[in-house]
């Protein structure tokens, strides 16, 4: 009896150890909105070392694209990764970020089919899989633990029609948004998701010098005093847009930039537009374009070939933006493109020129100042989902990472121009249809 003891024990630390050595490092996977793809690549080694006490943080991992990144943690507090990497005996963690499109985020987390098939190519939909970064050249099937968005699922009830990657090609997309069902998660608000336009090099109009400086003129009557040479000579790239000027801009009607006063050049005019499904085309349909201006946001690319766009992701958007073609994918400072991104979004594609500036919008840059005051009304408040039924472990570290993201003090330093925490606004949306209004969040002073 005595063997047969030892011979159960002994079987029994085997499959001990059969089971620690297929042990992999717990994992924290959040897809969906492509304007917090920085903010969470960012954000994701703060909360690794602030939050889960991890204390070996390598560099994320940022695929070219911008659309997907990873950062891999090592040895953290086992309360909330108790889960042990067989290979270094610590409790590590993968956290996964990937970027594509608001309604994206959602429809992963409450596993229904996304709206680009591509995107889960091989997984198991019904589990919430999507392909997501495993390595820096690699992508691999992984369940969606966050969900993130711009706007609220059901605010997700745009159209649009045109070619997937806009100027650059990629198969004709019909994309007819009825929103996104989001009953079956639990839901947060955490930051507020600030929105700005950029536009080409290429977009050049005739200011005054002195007098009303900066402003469009086609003479020196223009400007204030009339003193002869306040209207200068020679054009340079605009500054500003006008919620009048974006209205008709994103209409899609327009083809030239001479179409909206004869101060600017005469270039042909591009708008670049993201699909429908994006946060970012949410809002700016919902909070720009349709706030009682009476406008309609463009649907349908053939419209007006050669002069609207739409683009799948934000990094896509800022290609067209940037003049890229399929022809020329490095881009060019002669196309009069203009669009719309998150507002920290910079120009980021290898081989290109940077051709894009950023636009003032009536006036003020989409700052986190301005933003939070009341002076900037471009923005939205980010949404993160979650599943009900997920296990405890991946409860507790969701459940973590809201609660941090809330925090204004948390705000990553590299976004902390533009992103603000929605407990610190002293205005903001009461839903993403509603024009903001003073809130009241106490006395405490923020940056």
């Amino acid at each position: 009896m005595k063997k047969i003891k030892v011979s159960l024990a002994a079987t029994a630390a085997v499959l001990a150890m059969a089971g620690l050595a297929q042990a992999a490092p717990a994992e924290l996977n959040i897809f969906g909105a492509s304007a917090q793809y920085d903010y969470w690549n960012a954000q994701a080694k703060d909360f690794a070392e602030n939050v889960l006490g991890c204390t070996n943080v390598d560099p994320a991992v940022i695929d070219t694209s911008k659309k997907h990144g990873l950062v891999v943690a090592k040895n953290c507090n086992a309360t909330l990764v108790p889960e042990i990497n067989s290979v270094t005996g610590t409790h590590d963690i993968d956290i996964r970020y990937s970027g594509i499109a608001s309604a994206e985020g959602p429809l992963a987390a409450s596993k229904q089919d996304p709206v680009d098939p591509a995107l889960a190519t091989g997984c198991d939909k019904t589990k919430g899989e999507r392909l997501m970064y495993l390595t820096s050249t690699t992508k691999i099937c992984k369940p969606v633990h966050v969900g993130t968005s711009d706007v609220a699922g059901e605010s997700l009830v745009q159209m649009s029609s045109g070619t997937k990657l806009g100027p650059m090609g990629g198969t004709l997309m019909n994309i007819a948004m009825p929103g996104v069902d989001t009953s079956t998660l639990n839901s947060a608000n955490t930051v507020v998701v600030p929105f700005g336009f950029f536009a080409n090099e290429a977009v050049k109009a005739r200011k005054c010098t002195t007098g009303y400086v900066g402003a469009y003129c086609t003479s020196d009557a223009n400007c204030y005093n009339g003193a002869a040479g306040t209207c200068s000579t020679t054009s340079s790239t605009i500054d500003n847009i006008s919620r009048e000027e974006a209205t008709i801009i994103f209409s899609g009607i327009l083809t030239n930039w001479k179409e909206l006063g004869d101060y600017f050049d005469d270039v042909s005019l591009v708008a670049c537009l993201r699909h429908a499904g994006s946060g970012t085309h949410s809002a700016l349909d919902l909070t720009v374009m349709n706030s009682g201006w009476g406008s309609a946001t463009a649907t349908d690319a053939s419209y007006n070939p050669e002069h609207v766009y739409f683009n799948q992701g934000s990094s896509d958007e800022m290609k067209c933006i940037n003049g890229a073609t399929e022809a020329n994918p490095a881009g060019s400072n002669l196309v009069g493109a203009i669009g719309y991104a998150d507002a920290d979004q910079k120009i980021a594609v290898a081989g290109a020129s940077d051709y894009v500036k950023q636009l003032k919008y009536n006036g003020h840059y989409p700052t986190r100042s301005a933003i939070r005051n009341g002076l900037y009304d471009f923005y939205t408040n980010a949404w993160l989902y979650t599943s009900k039924t997920a296990d405890a472990a991946t409860k507790n570290r969701t459940d973590a990472l809201v609660a941090y993201a809330q925090q204004s003090a948390n705000v990553p330093s590299t976004k902390a121009n533009f992103w603000a925490s929605v407990g610190e606004m002293k205005f903001n949306r009461l839903s993403d249809i509603n024009y903001p209004v003073q809130q009241f969040p106490g006395d405490i002073v923020f940056p």
